[in-house]
């Protein structure tokens, strides 16, 4: 009896380990680009027509109703999301209104909402979701994943978002301001030649569709990199092309595996869930990522060098090793 406790107690702390952002790619020699908060019905197309153009594949997380309002009375939305995943891209989910709501039933009613809306436009619910501001607790990260759902995070932030307080700089001034400071920030990043790079950007900005991502396509290391989705990057083929929309060559019918369960969908509190309405974000001291807000309940790790250090999914995998065995060896004593 005791040895079956140990065991169940032992499996039990490898699952609650196992929760958390995905802060990297596990698949080598891959840069996934991802876009928060579209689309916009003005920079959105003009950067597909970049991306288009360099044959790159990107992953999009998007807003049910942010920038263009709501995506369900809007033809011309949806059909720049049709043309995302026409053209290849992988479309992610961001929540409907750029909030996370701070009950179960709340997540689950706005998350069924949005990947209705994705369904009925590319053909298949997706199972990628970034929270607001990367702003998102270890409890609603469980709810999340057990409603089937990868929390995808980000390890190269070029904060393009962040252009407005640069003192005494006008708008567009510092708009520019920002397009040199990403410059020169992706230019240290690559030189580094780390393994790979998961690369958060909004499409919303236009220095990024007009500057930022045609300055990329110009000096990224194409000839040690391959460019992916987020999916792809992290070993995941299947994302996106099961329906008969993908441009991959795939007929096949039928929605993807995420039925999300409403069991687990009662008006329950989650307890350690932010409001994230604000989009006001902070730079850390080197500006590789961007801090959680204030009250954000979780801590993420870092370096000192403003690196994360979960590296990927098999440090989740090395510690769930270590938790098992440090508590079967406990068990050895007990029997």
């Amino acid at each position: 009896m005791r040895l079956s406790n140990t065991i169940g107690f032992s499996l039990a702390a490898a699952i609650a380990v196992q929760a958390g952002k995905i802060y990297h790619c596990s698949e080598p020699n891959t840069i996934a680009l991802t876009f928060d908060d579209g689309p916009n019905d003005q920079t959105t197309p003009q950067l597909l027509d970049v991306l288009k153009a360099n044959n790159i594949r990107a992953t999009f997380f998007i807003n049910g109703d942010n920038y263009i309002g709501n995506l369900e009375e809007n033809e011309v939305g949806q059909e720049i999301l049709r043309r995302e995943h026409e053209e290849g891209h992988q479309i992610a989910s961001h929540t409907w209104k750029h909030l996370i709501p701070d009950t179960k039933e709340g997540i689950k009613k706005s998350m069924d909402r949005l990947d209705d809306l994705i369904e009925s436009v590319a053909g298949y619910r997706p199972k990628y979701f970034r929270a607001p501001l990367g702003d998102i607790g270890s409890e609603t990260i469980e709810y999340f994943e057990s409603l089937g759902y990868k929390v995808i995070q980000w390890d190269t932030d070029t904060n393009d978002w962040d252009y407005h307080d640069f003192k005494g700089l006008t708008e567009e001034e510092g708009k520019q301001k920002r397009v040199e400071m990403v410059k020169e920030f992706l230019t240290e990043e690559f030189s580094m030649n780390k393994e790979s790079y998961l690369v958060l950007m909004h499409d919303v900005n236009s220095h990024t569709a007009e500057q930022i991502v045609p300055w990329i396509m110009e000096n990224a290391p194409f000839d040690k990199y391959k460019f992916v989705t987020v999916a792809e990057c992290l070993g995941d083929d299947k994302e996106g092309k099961n329906d008969t929309y993908n441009i991959h060559g795939n007929t096949g019918k039928g929605k993807s595996e995420n039925t999300n369960s409403d069991e687990q969908s009662k008006d329950t509190p989650v307890s350690d869930n932010t409001q994230n309405q604000d989009q006001n974000q902070n730079n850390n001291e080197n500006g590789t990522n961007l801090n959680n807000n204030v009250q954000n309940t979780e801590t993420v790790t870092d370096d000192g060098d403003g690196n994360n250090l979960n590296k990927s999914g098999a440090s989740k995998i090395s510690l769930n090793l270590y938790v098992v065995g440090i508590l079967l060896v406990s068990t050895l004593f007990m029997i």
